[in-house]
């Protein structure tokens, strides 16, 4: 069989997580392999994720952008950018976190101006 890839890839078993609508949706992923250019992961539904994600493997805390090559059950091949050690965007999780406490300030000041509409 004709290996077309450049770079080797190693055997992995790393937790990992897909972020994609601008680090709005994510989802948990399993690495099954991995290489500089590339990797093979694991994860429910490979059809509602979109070709551009961010791959996020906290455990080597790396994170990589990337693009879905090929789609098969419940696997897909990325080809990845050069991993990035210290991104300069926000952190996955923070950023998450900061979305959630975004969501709940507009909740409670949407709760304050109807308690003042009240009196």
């Amino acid at each position: 069989m004709f290996e077309r890839r450049s770079s080797s890839r190693r055997r992995v078993y790393y937790g990992g997580r897909l972020a994609f609508q601008a680090r709005t949706a994510t989802i948990d992923c399993i690495v099954r392999n991995l290489s500089a250019e590339g990797a093979q992961i694991e994860f429910d539904n490979p059809a509602a994720v979109p070709d551009r994600v961010d791959l996020v493997i906290a455990r080597k805390s790396i994170a990589y952008r990337g693009r879905i090559v090929w789609r098969r059950e419940n696997r897909a091949g990325l080809w990845l950018d050069a991993p990035r050690r210290q991104p300069s965007e926000l952190p996955l999780d923070l950023a998450l976190r900061i979305r959630a406490t975004e969501r709940v300030n507009v909740q409670l000041r949407a709760r304050l101006a109807q308690l003042r509409s009240e009196f």
